[in-house]
């Protein structure tokens, strides 16, 4: 293949479902892999990747364990306020008290590194690649996670309104070819072969919330046609290219959502148990 190409690691979001991605990239610190070049995370998946890459071991895992039962985060009586069913202001203010981000680890990044937040540019529906730092990681992590009516709904870097990133590439594999690489290690909370069947509530709400906004409408009410289509990029044949996911053979017990702790606790260890197999049959 000539020269050394780059290792790029993506991870897709999935809500409290990525308590497995969270377990996959804990078997990788306990074994002490990161050859990584790029990194790429969506939505909740960036805040499981943060961690990973500051070096917290079961630092996510802790953190998810807690906020699920926490009413602060998690309320119907806020659904139609201003925060949301979920306060992810409430989570950035816990996760920065109660398991804050190593953020001196963030400096330990060679320069030849780069890490980055996938959000969706409420003007236009385009994907946004936020390169976070010590300053603005916490935003960014909000940003990708925005969600309309479970949330605020967005939140805004540079003066551009950002939302959830999964929304316009939920699984970016191929931005991650884009960047350079030539072999991705992609972690999803599906099982590999997990299509959308269709278009889901919320993105029935959203649509219409934006319908005088086309192209974010269109984002919504298609969401299905987006994931399916990366899904179908994930199964092609790449010429010099390497893709290999990492997913649980089956449906995971938690949701996007919401979950118990004893949900969270197996898909956790779901987690743990397919990053090993990763070890025992690949070598990075």
């Amino acid at each position: 293949m000539g020269k050394k190409g780059k290792i790029a690691l993506v991870i897709e979001g999935g809500g409290f479902k990525s308590v497995f991605s969270a377990g996959v990239l804990d078997a990788f610190l306990i074994n002490r892999l990161n050859p990584f070049d790029i990194y790429i995370g969506v939505s909740s998946g960036a805040m499981a990747l943060s961690y990973y890459i500051t070096d917290q071991y079961k630092m996510y895992f802790s953190l998810s364990k807690e906020v699920s039962v926490n009413t602060e985060f998690l309320s119907y009586t806020h659904a139609l306020s201003d925060q949301g069913y979920m306060d992810l202001k409430f989570l950035s203010e816990y996760a920065r008290k109660n398991h804050p981000l190593e953020l001196q680890n963030m400096k330990e990044f060679k320069e030849n590194k780069k890490f980055y937040i996938v959000a969706t540019n409420l003007d236009n529906g385009d994907p946004v690649y936020l390169e976070p730092d010590k300053q603005n990681i916490y935003k960014c992590l909000r940003a990708t996670s925005s969600l309309p009516f479970f949330t605020k709904g967005k939140c805004k870097i540079n003066g551009i309104e950002l939302m959830d990133g999964a929304w316009s590439d939920p699984i970016p594999v191929k931005s991650a070819i884009d960047f350079g690489a030539n072999k991705v290690i992609v972690i999803r909370p599906n099982p590999s072969d997990y299509k959308m069947r269709g278009l889901s509530y919320l993105g029935l709400f959203a649509g219409y919330w934006w319908k005088n906004n086309l192209k974010v409408r269109d984002i919504f009410f298609k969401e299905h046609n987006y994931y399916n289509r990366s899904v179908d990029y994930l199964m092609q044949e790449h010429k010099n290219i390497q893709i290999i996911q990492i997913c649980p053979d089956n449906l995971l017990k938690s949701s996007v959502v919401g979950t118990t702790q004893e949900d969270l606790t197996l898909d956790y260890h779901c987690g743990l148990e397919k990053g090993l197999d990763f070890l025992n049959a690949n070598v990075v």
